[in-house]
């Protein structure tokens, strides 16, 4: 009996054991992550280049070219585009155009291959694009939200925003109705990935985001595709004031939504088809006349 008993109790602990070690791996695994992003050194050697302390909004792509690590075909190539402070530029194309990658290469998240960019005259690669990313702000696709309140997902990463500038920022982007339709406020809690909010919603919120950072340059990812018609004029509306006297660009499928741009860029193949503004491109009947008609 007694023997039984202890039995069972070794066969118990052993199983216990076994059921935890999948577990203890993963961790162990998720241990190993963290180091290696904590010893990681500094890929972007800031140390030592310019800080940025203001930001007037001057762009220029000189000749610029980028191509992925086992990549055919240059994702972007010869791409030449001055931007002049205040100005919104809209980036059309097929999918796999380089759109996204011209973005990628401006945020500096990715540097160019060939070529430079030049931020209000200073080369990218002589600044510290850490201080220079403070001025900019991002309304992707698919806005990135916590599961917090709507207040810390406004103000997420920036120190001393007072209520005032949160307010204001509401007003901006559309979201003032919602705000206060809600019994806490902005203590109202949005769930992971904004899960109580429909996709307006989080759109507007990451427009109050960028909003209360007043940043100079602002990038826009397809800021709409996703939205029912209402909802996109909401979001439309928003974007149109947060663009107003900032450089912008707007990276857009949906041809509806970039009626305003100063000058569109038809990209293909990484390359730039045709430029000007919508008069001039529809007059010209070339690729943007082309997108359009199959989109009307």
């Amino acid at each position: 009996m007694i023997y039984h008993s202890l039995f069972g109790m070794i066969v118990g602990s052993v199983e216990g054991i076994v059921n935890t070690l999948p577990v203890y791996t993963k961790g162990m695994e998720s241990v190993r992550s963290i180091g290696e992003v904590i010893e990681c050194p500094d890929l972007e050697h800031n140390e030592g280049r310019a800080v940025v302390t203001e930001v007037r909004g001057d762009v220029e792509f000189e000749c610029v070219g980028f191509r992925y690590r086992g990549g055919e075909a240059p994702a972007v190539a010869d791409f030449d585009l001055r931007v002049a402070a205040g100005e919104t530029i809209a980036l059309v194309g097929h999918s796999g155009s380089g759109k996204s990658t011209l973005m990628s290469l401006l945020i500096g998240f990715r540097r160019p291959t060939s070529g430079r960019i030049l931020l209000d005259g200073a080369d990218m690669e002589t600044i510290d694009m850490r201080t220079w990313r403070r001025f900019i702000g991002i309304v992707p696709q698919q806005p990135m939200l916590f599961s917090g309140t709507l207040r810390e997902n406004i103000v997420h990463g920036l120190e001393g925003a007072d209520g005032d500038r949160i307010a204001a920022a509401i007003d901006m982007a559309n979201l003032r109705e919602f705000v206060d339709g809600q019994p806490n406020g902005l203590d109202t809690v949005v769930g992971e990935g904004g899960a109580t909010l429909s996709g307006g919603q989080r759109q507007r919120v990451a427009i109050a985001r960028a909003f209360v950072r007043d940043p100079r340059i602002i990038l826009l990812d397809e800021a709409t595709s996703a939205l029912d018609v209402v909802a996109e004029k909401q979001v439309q509306e928003a974007i149109e004031r947060l663009a107003r006297g900032r450089t912008t660009f707007i990276v857009a499928h949906r041809l509806s939504t970039i009626r305003n741009a100063h000058r569109i860029v038809v990209m293909e193949g990484g390359r730039i088809a045709e430029t000007g503004s919508r008069e001039e491109l529809l007059r010209r009947g070339g690729a943007f006349h082309e997108m359009l008609k199959l989109q009307s």
